[in-house]
């Protein structure tokens, strides 16, 4: 187990000194100058989820994948249905690591030949891009045309990635909105996201975590979790929190000490449950939170669907005692949705809260607040609660699952 992360250098105390700071809103020890630059957690998720509205994951088998080269003579990849996708850099490389053809090979024949003098000796030109694709044919008919392939592709018309199926896409969102439900369960303020950089793929930066959510309420020291992920193959999940004595106007961080780290390769089955704890583990081994929240957070996971309970039967009950709106296209059938797409191998109290969180973002401010509301709610349940839910959603009424879910039953 990580040990507790204890802070002994003064240096920061200048920053204290000399700067006003943001003790007023649960950050004293980062500076009210780079307080306003950074930003809360909901909205780097909202970000993701923007910058994501145009994306689409392709699943399909080799075949149904072809190659060729576009008007202005660059290799493109075609789907079956007529579109056609420009390979970005990376999507580039992973293409060539596929058909066996080097890297080294892709940039020449992607660059323009160079003198001894710096000029253009020449351009490349259609008869070079007809040489790399054919290269890259001869490579791709190797590929088991049945082997299945997740196409990352964009609505600008950018393959973004060609990730094999064993590769395990974690997704950013469910990883900031697993840290936002851990510090939301504790109490206090929300978590910020600080130097940060990133897309819909990929995210990388400092996650501040609120002093009103720390054990060590007499700490000088500030904590954060330095965390990136990428879902197309970039990086790794990787987790580091730390202390430090200040963060200054600048964004400089003063007298930090690093603690361990976690690490997730993307490849295989993810078991999600245990990546909550794992992370939330990490952060309070060695950045004590409060305990009582994190007690809980972490009980969720055995918090457990029984067998002879009905997932839909579970949900229409949520549904129906929590008055969310019925129907095939009301807040319940939605919950159900974001469960299959998101939550499906969470067969637990997680994830339904998670379920529920999710479709409240779906909706107005006013929803999304309720929505988190009755999640917070559900988190709370004693293992008494728990079962008297499970209890009722096995003996529901027919009359009242067909209302929740708009099932027209015969006359």
């Amino acid at each position: 187990m990580a040990e507790v992360l204890k802070g002994q250098s003064r240096q920061g105390d200048a920053v204290h000194a000399g700067q006003k700071m943001s003790a007023d809103v649960g950050f004293k020890c980062v500076s009210r100058i780079w307080y306003d630059k950074t930003q809360p957690i909901s909205a780097g998720i909202d970000q993701i989820l923007d910058n994501a509205k145009t994306r689409e994951d392709i699943c399909c088998p080799a075949k149904h994948m072809g190659m060729g080269t576009n008007s202005e003579g660059k290799l493109i990849l075609e789907y079956v249905d007529g579109r056609e996708f420009i390979p970005t850099e990376h999507a580039y490389k992973q293409l060539a690591t596929w058909c066996g053809v080097s890297h080294q090979f892709v940039k020449d024949m992607n660059s323009d030949v160079l003198a001894q003098n710096g000029k253009v000796k020449y351009n490349r030109d259609s008869k070079d891009a007809e040489t790399l694709l054919h290269v890259f044919q001869n490579g791709y008919r190797r590929i088991e045309s049945d082997k299945e392939f997740r196409f990352r592709t964009y609505g600008d018309g950018t393959l973004r990635a060609m990730l094999s199926d064993r590769y395990a896409v974690l997704d950013n969102v469910w990883y900031l909105e697993t840290l936002s439900e851990l510090f939301k369960e504790i109490g206090g303020d929300e978590p910020r996201l600080s130097h940060w950089k990133g897309d819909a793929d990929t995210l990388f930066g400092n996650v501040l975590i609120p002093d009103t959510c720390r054990q060590e309420s007499d700490s000088d020291y500030g904590g954060m979790i330095s965390v990136s992920n990428c879902e197309i193959g970039i990086r790794r999940l990787s987790q580091i929190p730390s202390v430090f004595r200040a963060i200054c106007m600048n964004g400089c961080i003063w007298d930090q000490e690093s603690g361990e780290n976690i690490s997730k390769v993307h490849r295989g089955a993810i078991d999600l449950k245990e990546m909550r704890c794992l992370i939330a583990e990490n952060i309070n081994s060695q950045i004590p939170l409060m305990a009582e929240g994190v007690t809980r957070f972490l009980a969720l996971r055995d918090k457990v669907v029984a067998k002879d309970v009905k997932l839909s039967n579970l949900f229409a009950m949520v549904a129906y005692e929590n008055a969310m709106s019925f129907g095939v296209s009301g807040q319940a059938a939605t919950m159900v949705k974001k469960f299959s797409d998101f939550e499906a191998s969470n067969r637990n109290l997680f994830g339904i809260v998670n379920a529920i969180t999710r479709t409240g973002q779906e909706y107005g401010n006013a929803d999304w607040v309720r929505f988190d509301t009755i999640a917070g709610k559900l988190m709370n349940f004693s293992d008494g609660q728990w079962e008297n839910l499970q209890a009722r959603a096995k003996a529901i009424d027919p009359k009242v699952y067909n209302k929740v879910f708009g099932v027209v039953t015969a006359a």
